[in-house]
């Protein structure tokens, strides 16, 4: 069993996690990271090994602290060993991404090609073929950044949180807001797995994320949210390159 840490864009996940078993998991901020941890090395006292992913500031404090109380921790990053073959263009290829391919490739270990949409502050598209070729993706505005810019960026029109909706006319400006927000989305997301299924039938599709079990009902596709990706993916690389 290990610590696994998503450092995200808005909040801290950790979690106790052991294979595909997640012991307990809390979501924290900066503020309370170290009470957190503490909590954590008091239930499981046998943890001695952290591995994180970190796509938003993490400081240095904080670092040393995880550093000064377990034996091991490993960060996930560009440097690691993967268990897949990146074939990405870019020296840019996000931290996030590098874990939620590794996860998806721990939960669907079919060898099967592998669509991974993860429905955070950005969707992002991650395509895995049966060799276990990363060729790369997509990235695109997601919920909460789809209904900021109409509220940022225009006059008038009013800040709106997510929901469920099964309609596509909106007829008033704040059901016109939820349609072109989520029915967007939700296009955009079932035209992209369209698009990858009509070249490969056996596609499977992982989708993870805040908003994915919204998205996963708009869809009413025969796949499931899978909210563990992420952890998934840190435990896999770690294990992988511990193993090496």
């Amino acid at each position: 069993m290990i610590l696994a840490i998503d450092i995200g864009n808005t909040s801290i996940k950790i979690a106790a996690i052991d294979h595909l078993t997640v012991h307990k998991i809390v979501r924290t901020e900066i503020n309370f990271f170290k009470q957190e941890i503490k909590s954590f090395k008091q239930s499981f006292l046998n943890i001695t090994e952290v591995a994180y992913c970190n796509v938003s500031v993490f400081p240095d404090h904080l670092l040393a602290y995880l550093n000064a109380n377990f034996d091991t921790v490993f960060e996930v990053n560009s440097k690691v060993q993967l268990p897949f073959n990146n074939h990405y263009k870019s020296l840019t290829l996000g931290n996030d991404r590098i874990a939620l391919v590794a996860g998806g490739l721990f939960v669907e270990a079919s060898n099967a090609p592998l669509l991974v949409i993860d429905a955070g502050t950005c969707v992002t598209y991650d395509f895995i073929d049966s060799l276990k070729n990363y060729k790369g993706g997509a990235i695109s505005p997601g919920l909460q950044l789809r209904y900021k810019s109409l509220h940022n960026f225009t006059a008038n029109l009013p800040l709106l949180q997510p929901q469920h909706i099964d309609y596509i006319t909106g007829n008033n400006t704040e059901t016109s807001i939820h349609s072109g927000v989520i029915k967007g989305l939700t296009l955009e997301i079932k035209g992209v797995i369209e698009t990858y299924t009509e070249k490969y039938q056996d596609l499977k599709i992982l989708m993870t994320g805040g908003d994915s079990e919204l998205l996963v009902k708009q869809l009413k596709n025969r796949f499931f949210a899978t909210p563990f990706l992420m952890l998934y993916g840190i435990y896999n690389l770690y294990q992988f390159n511990k193993n090496l």
